[in-house]
């Protein structure tokens, strides 16, 4: 007799929800799609409009769109439809249920979730982008350990979001894969060249834990013989007003280019396509979406050697390591990427992307932490 094929039930964003959350769950039911049975149940409403500082939660590139086997049907504000959701997955009888965790906003549905699969005898895996928040406070960690407290097993993408899981569910089970490459951003066009000798980007939600202000003291210190610019691209969380200020108070309008608004694939591709490197001085993090885009474009970064960024960055043959909240090692690191091989360091990202980030990887790692076989 034939045996059945396994099956995976995936709670989250998908398309046509925007984010590097939403793109990662798309990509990752995709991945999973190739291997086993998948069904995914994604959002109706993912957050209320007041609590999203954002123009939109929705990509309105993707208007319409709707994901394979997926049913747009959780409301993050009511519970009745939380039940709904569950009484569908235990109707269909999955082998293991996949929750993304990034965010206590969620602790209530996930602990509904969670508590109501392992009732009813459906293991649950926890993927986290985030095992402790950015810019956590005490009450966030104990909420964080109550909800992943009702976990069957994990998948983590970095070695210090292992260890934070470690201590918040000792002897959890877990299994550590590195956070893919994404794949669906188009290829450049190269209608936008290159303008000056060192082209930096720093791309994505503009929040504080990310530390762009670190990076506009950096690129005032760095030496004005060099011809650097930096641009800015993403949408930013606290407005252009302390920015603005911030880059005129410093006398670098020559040298940083602001483009604050959410980016359309093709824009990301173009500034990633032109950039010499990606820069990411954040204060703190456990891994990061942005290295991941990046890496898709062969483009070296410079980060800050917190969390688990150092995981995917070899000092000099990937990118360069710096020191949090240091504006002159920044300037440094920049000042050595102009005198660095800079096409050796490209050819150092695209071998490893293709060995290591793999979508598929990322399967198998949240098959083998559910238990079972593709």
């Amino acid at each position: 007799m034939r045996q059945r094929t396994s099956r995976i039930a995936l709670i989250g964003p998908v398309l046509p929800f925007r984010g590097g959350i939403a793109q990662h769950a798309t990509a990752l039911r995709r991945s999973l799609a190739e291997v086993t049975e998948v069904r995914t149940f994604s959002f109706s409403r993912q957050y209320p409009g007041w609590l999203f500082p954002g123009e939109s939660d929705r990509d309105p590139a993707f208007e319409g769109h709707v994901e394979p086997d997926t049913e747009y049907s959780i409301d993050s504000v009511n519970p009745l439809a939380w039940r709904r959701v569950v009484r569908r997955i235990v109707e269909w009888r999955p082998d293991a249920v996949v929750i993304p965790w990034w965010t206590v906003y969620f602790a209530p549905s996930s602990f509904y979730f969670a508590g109501r699969f392992r009732r009813a005898g459906i293991p649950v895996v926890f993927l986290c982008h985030n095992v402790v928040e950015h810019e956590t406070a005490g009450w966030r960690r104990a909420l964080t350990a109550r909800v992943l407290g009702r976990g069957s097993a994990y998948v983590v993408h970095t070695g210090i979001d292992k260890e934070n899981l470690q201590r918040l569910v000792p002897g959890a089970r877990i299994v550590q894969q590195a956070h893919p490459v994404y794949e669906h951003f188009p290829e450049p066009t190269g209608a936008s060249k290159p303008e000056h000798d060192i082209e930096l980007l720093f791309f994505g939600f503009v929040r504080p834990y990310k530390g762009l202000d670190v990076l506009l003291d950096a690129v005032a210190l760095v030496d004005p013989a060099l011809d650097v610019r930096l641009t800015v691209a993403g949408e930013s969380w606290q407005g252009r007003e302390p920015i603005e200020k911030q880059v005129a108070d410093l006398g670098i309008e020559d040298r940083v280019h602001l483009d604050l608004h959410y980016l359309t694939d093709e824009q990301i591709a173009e500034y990633f396509g032109r950039a010499h490197a990606a820069v990411l001085p954040y204060r703190s993090a456990t891994g990061s979406g942005v290295i991941a885009v990046a890496y898709n474009y062969d483009t070296p970064v410079i980060v800050t050697s917190v969390g688990g960024l150092p995981d995917v960055v070899v000092d000099g043959r990937r990118g360069f390591l710096v020191p949090p909240e240091d504006p002159a090692a920044l300037a440094r690191a920049i000042e050595r990427l102009a005198s660095a091989d800079i096409a050796a360091m490209r050819r150092h990202v695209h071998a490893y992307k293709a060995e290591e980030l793999t979508w598929d990887r990322l399967a198998h790692a949240v098959l083998e932490a559910a238990g079972v076989r593709g």
